[in-house]
């Protein structure tokens, strides 16, 4: 209940103005306009049986619709009229079937046989409005509230912050707030709760946060419900260092957490990958008397199963039977999706047959997991066999399953089956998305079937789907590999038209595209665009230049490139050295190559076997014979590859010379026995 302070005696007159600026809409029961013809004696100081009646019926829970609004016939035609409380209790009872349009209408019949209104009827009223998305007209009973005297309560309120946050109305929501605590009203912590929960749904957890504080500077504690609110708020807003602190003030005020509050959470701690906290979040839980449930089961064995600790999960699974907490499809799937993801396919394929027996009936979730693994271990034929049984079972397969088994027959390079399923999917009403054209765009690029490419491409169009960045660039690589570079710049330029920015990945497959064909100033302008384009070139970018600096005989500029990487902030990799010692390597400067290879190692970037590979043959080339056999002396050591080409050199360069030591030997019957 809303308490005013003794100095605001006339404060009603100054609210009622604010909020008759607010509405936009008269109220639509005006006691100016009733007929006094109309109006009939209530019932004020005897209660009739009939009353009663109604009393024990609203009471019981038992009224459906037709029978509340058949009493209230009833009622409005009884002589003497009952009181305006069993109207109130009818319209109560409607307005908890969700059946608003009814209320309002009742309120209007009211409003015209006479029948005046209590606070507690145009509270009903006002929650209906707002249930009905017609908050102007709840505000407009709140003004007819208080031009009539009654006491603004805590229901019309909170009935009307509810209403403007149903709205997305979050601003009218905070002035109302804001206008009603400033004109001396001590709000009570249910409103509190109310405009919690609007911030929170709304994603405004940081104002949620604030009310908390403003209660608490006001020397009350917001109740369970709220703080429940507020801490699923901040896990979903990813702040779960005050979600505990909260926590932990709730524990101290004497509001204990239930079940819904570690939930929260739990869940919270899982998304940030914290599956330790989680864990102790859980034992904490346990320990407090608080016995986990479906929901929390379920976020552990999901949590535990993403961490790749898949025998805890079945564990827990194990646990919930003991306790006879029954597992559903969402706890499955999770533990499903686990093994799959841990390459366990059988046993998620035994589990999904155990819950099958169980009675747990799969969801099209469970299916497209399956699917996808299946695909991913080569399996499209036994897929698709999975397929139709999900069909059979009148599951409504989505473009996630199609596309999961069109990319599965695209990876078996078995193209006429990805079509099959492709036209199966259309004829069944299921639309492709872009991903799903992106796929087999994907996958005709690398065979290297542009025309079909291109035909697929132009389809989207027609089907209303718009290509994305990635669509445009996987053909732009793709018509590049096959050296169509017209066509592939002329797509470059209409992406760019469309409003797509190209990212450093498109520019990349341009870039080769433009080296390969030789045109070396057209690729270096291409960079140049790049740049004044706000695209940040990566290090693929830049060892895509590097490379062909070299080819072209430009070692000074590579070199020169090469150094500059180091004030760029870039993470250099192993490909960008070998490019770079290569490049020396290929005008005879091993002395350079060398150090290089040496200097990476400092840089923390262990050189691979490609790396030492190519080092390797540079010793071998200058006859440096010596450094060359240290360094497969350490790839020995390291167990690192020697390619076929340096083995051969190395073993035919000792065997001349009559010497043999273990590693030629090693060679020699690795690559040429």
């Amino acid at each position: 209940m809303f308490k005013r302070s003794s100095s605001l005696v006339v404060g009603n007159k100054n609210l009622s103005h604010h909020l008759h600026k607010v509405s936009t809409t008269t109220f639509p029961f005006n006691s100016n306009t009733t007929n006094p013809h109309n109006v009939r004696t209530q019932s004020t100081t005897t209660t009739t049986k009939f009353e009663y009646s109604i009393r024990d019926k609203c009471k019981s829970g038992t009224l459906c619709l037709e029978k509340s609004m058949r009493l209230f016939n009833l009622a409005i035609k009884a002589r003497p009229m009952p009181s305006i409380y069993a109207f109130t209790q009818l319209l109560g009872v409607i307005s908890k079937l969700k059946h608003h349009s009814s209320v309002i209408t009742l309120f209007r019949i009211m409003g015209v046989e006479g029948v005046k209104p209590d606070v507690v009827t145009l509270n009903i009223v006002v929650r209906s409005f707002c249930e009905m998305g017609r908050g102007n007209f709840g505000f407009g009973v709140l003004g007819y509230i208080l031009k009539s005297g009654f006491e603004l309560n805590l229901g019309t309120l909170n009935a009307l912050l509810r209403g403007l946050f149903k709205e997305n109305n979050v601003a009218g929501a905070t002035e109302l707030f804001k206008k009603i605590t400033e004109k001396g009203y001590v709000i009570a912590s249910g409103s509190c709760g109310t405009m919690i929960n609007g911030f929170c749904k709304s994603g405004n957890v940081d104002s949620a946060f604030g009310v908390l504080k403003d209660m608490q500077k006001d020397g009350c504690y917001p109740d369970l419900l709220s703080c429940n609110i507020l801490i699923d708020g901040l896990c979903k807003d990813k702040n779960i260092h005050e979600a505990q602190k909260l926590l932990q003030g709730m524990i101290g005020k004497g509001v204990l957490p239930d079940i819904f509050t570690y939930n929260s959470l739990i869940n919270g701690l899982c998304n940030l990958g914290m599956w330790e906290k989680a864990e102790t979040q859980f034992t904490s839980m346990v320990n407090r008397g608080v016995v986990p449930d479906k929901i929390t089961f379920t976020i552990m064995i999901d949590a535990l199963c993403k961490d790749g600790r898949i025998e805890e999960a079945k564990n827990l699974l194990n646990v919930m039977s003991k306790r006879s907490v029954e597992p559903d499809i969402i706890t499955y799937n999770s533990l499903i999706d686990g093994l799959c993801i841990s390459e366990r396919l059988e046993e998620a394929m035994k589990l999904f047959d155990e819950f099958m027996g169980r009675g747990v009936s799969p969801n099209v979730e469970t299916y497209n997991i399956l699917v996808t693994a299946m695909c991913k271990e080569g399996m499209a034929n036994d897929a698709h066999e999975l397929l139709k049984v999900m069909i059979q079972r009148r599951q409504k397969p989505n473009t996630i399953t199609y596309n999961a088994l069109i990319d599965g027959y695209c990876l078996q390079g078995q193209m006429d089956e990805a079509l099959e399923i492709f036209h199966s999917m259309v004829s069944r009403g299921c639309e492709p998305c872009v991903f799903t054209y992106s796929i087999l765009i994907n996958w005709y690029c690398k065979a290297k079937k542009l025309d079909e490419a291109m035909q697929m491409f132009k389809d989207m169009p027609r089907k209303e789907l718009k290509p994305t960045v990635v669509t445009y660039s996987t053909l732009i690589d793709g018509l590049c590999k096959v050296g169509r570079l017209t066509t592939a710049q002329e797509l470059f330029k209409e992406m760019q038209a469309r409003g797509l920015s190209p990212d450093s990945y498109t520019y990349n497959m341009l870039l080769v595209g433009l080296f390969t064909n030789g045109s070396y100033a057209e690729a270096m302008l291409l960079l140049d665009v790049m740049k004044n384009d706000g695209v940040k070139a990566d290090i693929v970018t830049h060892t895509i230049t590097i490379r062909n600096m070299c080819k072209a005989g430009n070692l000074f500029n590579a070199s020169k490139h090469f150094r500059s990487l180091s004030s760029k902030g870039l993470q250099l990799d192993n490909e960008i050295y070998a490019t770079m010692i290569h490049g020396y390597l290929n005008e005879g400067m091993v002395k350079e190559a060398a150090e290089l290879f040496e200097g990476m190692k400092e840089k923390g970037c262990p050189p691979n076997d490609v790396t030492c590979n190519t080092m390797v043959q540079g010793f071998l080339q200058n006859n440096e014979i010596n450094k060359a056999m240290q360094l497969l002396q350490e790839m020995d050591e390291k167990g690192q590859s020697v390619n076929a080409e340096n083995a051969s050199l190395v073993v035919n360069f000792f065997t001349a010379d009559g010497l043999d030591n273990k590693l030629t030997e090693k060679l020699k019957n690795k690559f040429l026995v």
